[in-house]
């Protein structure tokens, strides 16, 4: 081999070597910042005998009396007989455990309709502030009161659209709803600037003069299949 040839062979393998250290370094620094493993969560409502899980309608019509144990529950816009939704999950329960660092990519509520509205409701998730038992919240006792539209619709963690009409998200009877993202709120518990209390949903419109309901299958049915879940996508930060 020539010196000329055997330079340009020395001269490429040291291109060679500073491409392929320029893409290592890039891949560590790309791996370690974009590739980290996601992780998930699920927390459901199974057994039905779990307190990781928590869930009970509140009733306007029997507004003294407490629906822990029933095996569906409602949510209702109607006269004087709206109907809302609470549950909460404990995220202790998620394994391995979720550190406080971690990066909350995606958290979805997920409830299964047994029954829908014949119109597309617009349903508000409200993150709950204030204490509540799944054995003794009613509606003249539940954190946001006993006035209907309250909390303001602005102030929802998010919103989704259920009903039986064409073009509506959620249309499918006897399966889980889609849309309901919790992310933030989630993420808010898990880094501590938050009390986890659960949530509520309720109807964007309570009081319609036609009665619209969507029932939802409860923890208490003891349906795996039709358990509530919450999601949980998150990342841990090295």
């Amino acid at each position: 081999m020539s010196a000329r040839v055997a330079g340009l062979a020395l001269a490429a393998l040291a291109m060679t070597v500073l491409v392929v250290e320029g893409a290592f370094a890039a891949s560590l620094n790309v791996a370690s910042q974009a590739f980290t493993p996601y992780r998930t969560c699920i927390l459901s409502g199974t057994p039905s005998s779990t307190t990781a899980t928590i869930d009970a309608s509140v009733r306007q019509a029997t507004a003294t009396s407490n629906f822990g144990t029933v095996t569906t529950n409602d949510i209702a816009s109607a006269a004087a007989a709206n109907r809302r939704l609470y549950l909460r999950f404990d995220l202790t329960q998620c394994s391995p455990a979720i550190p406080a660092s971690a990066v909350v990519r995606l958290a979805t509520l997920r409830n299964y309709a047994t029954v829908l509205a014949a119109a597309c409701r617009t349903v508000d998730i409200f993150r709950v502030t204030a204490t509540w038992t799944e054995a003794g919240i009613t509606w003249n006792n539940q954190p946001f009161g006993t006035a209907i539209n309250n909390p303001a619709s602005g102030s929802a963690t998010d919103t989704f659209n259920i009903g039986t009409p064409a073009g509506c998200e959620n249309l499918t009877v006897n399966s889980y709803t889609t849309g309901a993202v919790v992310t933030s709120d989630v993420a808010a518990f898990v880094a501590g600037t938050a009390t986890n209390f659960g949530w509520m949903l309720r109807d964007d419109v309570e009081g319609s003069v036609t009665a619209r309901t969507l029932t939802y299958a409860a923890k208490n049915l003891g349906t795996a299949s039709q358990a509530p879940q919450l999601v949980i996508t998150y990342v841990t930060v090295p």
